[in-house]
């Protein structure tokens, strides 16, 4: 199979593009890519480019090298790690259920990990509260039209509280998070409609963790879980507005 040549030659725009290709079935699980030559070919590197981008495929599980063979293609649902998120929500992009599916999932997980983890470092967060209270105040003094801004300022947030409690694997699902937001505009629109109500959620945060109680737990659930309801919502509702223009 021929592929359109990238005007990007780099490792990580030729991973991505195959990437894509094997997420939207252009590749299925069980065939076999184009030869390591013939990729080098289509997308004009020399064949050692084209052995760090399949070096990098293997890594995530999606692609096997199999000895006199050739490189096969794992099923993506199966044998992919979470770093793929990002890439399934660009390429379900025509496939609004199933990408507005993901984002819920990742969502999910995401909340349960956040749950968990703040009511477990209490103290140590409490004791950042200041800090972290600017934080969520400059969220809300932002400029709703300026994005990037917008992102930041969040990402500075949780990536805050985040090392507070020290957890990698944590650190390691936010790092996700900030992969998705790069990869889809229509995940940060969705996002940051409303900056101004994202603040108010951060104070409720903090609040419900000074408040402490068997109630914490369940409170901090509730605020995540409307949060992430609200940008599921908006996320599918991107797509109605997209094909009725």
């Amino acid at each position: 199979m021929s592929l359109p040549r990238s005007p990007d030659t780099s490792v990580a725009a030729i991973e991505r593009s195959l990437t894509l290709d094997i997420l939207r079935g252009r590749f299925p699980k069980g065939s076999r890519l184009p030869t390591v030559r013939d990729l080098a070919a289509q997308n004009g590197v020399n064949p050692s480019t084209i052995q760090r981008v399949v070096a990098r495929l293997e890594a995530r599980g999606i692609v096997e090298a199999r000895q006199g063979s050739g490189l096969h293609v794992n099923d993506p649902a199966d044998a992919g790690d979470v770093g793929l998120v990002p890439y399934w929500l660009v390429a379900l992009e025509h496939e609004p259920e199933r990408a507005t599916r993901v984002l819920t999932d990742f969502l999910e997980l995401r909340r349960a990990l956040a749950v968990r983890l703040l009511v477990r470092h209490r103290d140590d967060i409490l004791a950042r509260s200041g800090e972290l209270s600017a934080s969520a105040a400059a969220l809300g003094a932002t400029d709703p039209s300026d994005l990037p801004a917008l992102v930041e300022a969040d990402l500075g947030f949780a990536r805050a509280l985040l090392r507070i409690t020290g957890n990698i694997v944590a650190l390691s699902v936010f790092n996700t998070l900030a992969k998705v937001l790069h990869e889809s505009p229509r995940l940060v629109g969705a996002m940051y409609a409303a900056p101004a109500e994202n603040a108010r959620a951060m104070g409720k945060l903090l609040a419900a963790l000074a408040k402490g109680g068997p109630n914490a737990e369940a409170t901090i659930d509730t605020v995540l879980r409307k949060i992430d309801a609200t940008t599921v919502s908006r996320f599918a509702r991107s797509f109605e507005k997209g094909a009725r223009a």
